[in-house]
C-alpha cells in the first residue's frame, strides 16, 4: 500500500484545500484567460463526490481515478496549482508584509464563518445534548481552534448517529498543511536565484520520505498527520519546481508533453499499481499546470459569479452531514444534487459577503503598516 493510498483510507485525509486560497494571482476582482478556477472548481466536487461515499456509509464503493480516490484527485488538483501560483505571487513581490496579507485574508475570514455557523448554529440545533449543557461543554470551545487551522472535528452531540458519526468538517486538516507551505515558500527561496530549484528538490524528497516512512503515519502535528500532508506537500512542491522552470523557460508547458507524460503514468501504474505515489508527482502536477495555464473558451470563465471552490471546500462536509441527519441516508444522486446545490448557494455567499470584500483589504494592510511606520519615525 503507497502512501497515496493510506490518504484515501480516511475521509479526513482526502478532503482539501484547499481549494487553492490564492488565487486571485495579480487580479483578485477580474477574470482571468486561464483556466485555472475552473480546475479548482472541479477540485472542489471532486471532494464533494468523494466524500459522499463514505458519509453515506459506503466507503468501499468510492470511486477511484488514476490510481487515487476521487476526492484525493481533487487535493491534487489544489496543491499541485497553489505551489505554482504561491511561487508566482511571492517572486512577483518579495514583500513578507504583502505576501502574508494575501494569504491571511484569503484563507481566515471564510474559515472563520463556517466554524462559527457551526460551532454557534448548526451544533446548538442539532446536537442531543441541552443546548446549555452544549454551549458550556469543553469540546464547543475547542472547535473554535478550527479558526486558528488547528483541525477539531468533533461537536458535542452532534451527528452522533450518522454512518460517519461525530465528525462535522472533516475538510479542515488540509489548512494547516497548506499554509505551511505558504511560510516554507519564502524561506526557501532566499537563497540565489540558481540554487532554488535545488533547495525545493531536496524539501520535495523530504516529504516523499515521510509519505512513505511507516513511523510517520501516526505522527501528528498541529492537527494533522505529517505523512497526510506530506503526501500533499510532494504536489505542491512539484508545483513550485515547476513554477520555477516556466521563469525560465516560457515554453516549459507543452500539450504534447503533457499527454506523453500523462499516457506514461497510466501505463506505469496499470504495469505496476503501487507505483503510484513514486511517478504521480511527476505527471500530475504538470498535467495540472498544463490545462489550468491553457485558455479555454467558457471554460476560463468557470468564475464568472465569484470564484466558489474555496467556499465549496470549506462547507460541502457539514452540509453533507445536515443533509444526511435531516433526510436520512438516500439515493446516492439525490444526495449529490441536493448537497452540491446547497453548497454552491452557500459558497456564492461567502464569496460576496465574506471572501471577496476580505480580499480588497490585502493591499490596504501593507500601506497602512507602512504609514504607521513612517509616523514613528517622524515624530
Amino acid at each position: 500500500m503507497t502512501a497515496a493510498d493510506r490518504t484515501v483510507g480516511r475521509v479526513e485525509a482526502e478532503s482539501q484545500v484547499v481549494a487553492d486560497p490564492d488565487e486571485t494571482v495579480e487580479r483578485p476582482m477580474t477574470h482571468r484567460a486561464n483556466n485555472f478556477d475552473f480546475l479548482r472548481l472541479v477540485g472542489a466536487l471532486l471532494v464533494v463526490l468523494g466524500h459522499a461515499y463514505p458519509l453515506l456509509g459506503a466507503p468501499a464503493a468510492t470511486p477511484g481515478l488514476i490510481g487515487y480516490g476521487v476526492q484525493s484527485i481533487g487535493v491534487v488538483i489544489f496543491f499541485s496549482i497553489s505551489g505554482y501560483l504561491i511561487t508566482a505571487s511571492w517572486n512577483r513581490t518579495r514583500d513578507p508584509l504583502s505576501y502574508a496579507a494575501a494569504r491571511c485574508l484569503r484563507i481566515f475570514p471564510g474559515l472563520a464563518v463556517v466554524v462559527l455557523v457551526c460551532a454557534c448554529v448548526l451544533g446548538p440545533l442539532l446536537t442531543v445534548l441541552p443546548v446549555g449543557d452544549y454551549a458550556t461543554h469543553p469540546q464547543t470551545t475547542d472547535y473554535l481552534n478550527n479558526i486558528l487551522m488547528k483541525p477539531v472535528y468533533f461537536l458535542p452531540g452532534v451527528f452522533t448517529d450518522l454512518p460517519y458519526a461525530n465528525v462535522v468538517n472533516g475538510s479542515l486538516w488540509t489548512l494547516p498543511a497548506e499554509f505551511l507551505c505558504y511560510i516554507v515558500v519564502p524561506l526557501a527561496l532566499v537563497v540565489p536565484r540558481l540554487a532554488r530549484p535545488a533547495v525545493i528538490a531536496v524539501l520535495l524528497a523530504l516529504s516523499l520520505w515521510y509519505a512513505a516512512t511507516p513511523p510517520m503515519e501516526s505522527a501528528v502535528v498541529y492537527g494533522t498527520r505529517i505523512s497526510d500532508a506530506a503526501v500533499m506537500w510532494v504536489f505542491f512542491a512539484a508545483g513550485v519546481l515547476l513554477r520555477l522552470g516556466h521563469e525560465r523557460v516560457s515554453g516549459l508547458f507543452r500539450a504534447d508533453v503533457a499527454v506523453g507524460l500523462f499516457a506514461t503514468y497510466l501505463l506505469v501504474i496499470a504495469i505496476e499499481p503501487t507505483w503510484v505515489g513514486h511517478v504521480s508527482w511527476v505527471a500530475l502536477p504538470y498535467l495540472v499546470l498544463a490545462v489550468g495555464l491553457a485558455s479555454t473558451p467558457y471554460i476560463r470563465q468557470a468564475a464568472r459569479f465569484g470564484d466558489l471552490s474555496y467556499g465549496i471546500y470549506l462547507w460541502a462536509f457539514p452540509v453533507q452531514q445536515t443533509v444526511i441527519h435531516v433526510a436520512g441516508v438516500q439515493n446516492m444522486a439525490v444526495n449529490l444534487i441536493v448537497v452540491t446545490a446547497l453548497t454552491a448557494l452557500l459558497a456564492l455567499i461567502s464569496w460576496h459577503v465574506v471572501e471577496k470584500p476580505a480580499l480588497r483589504l490585502k493591499n490596504r494592510v501593507p500601506r497602512l503598516a507602512q504609514v504607521k511606520v513612517s509616523w514613528r519615525g517622524g515624530r
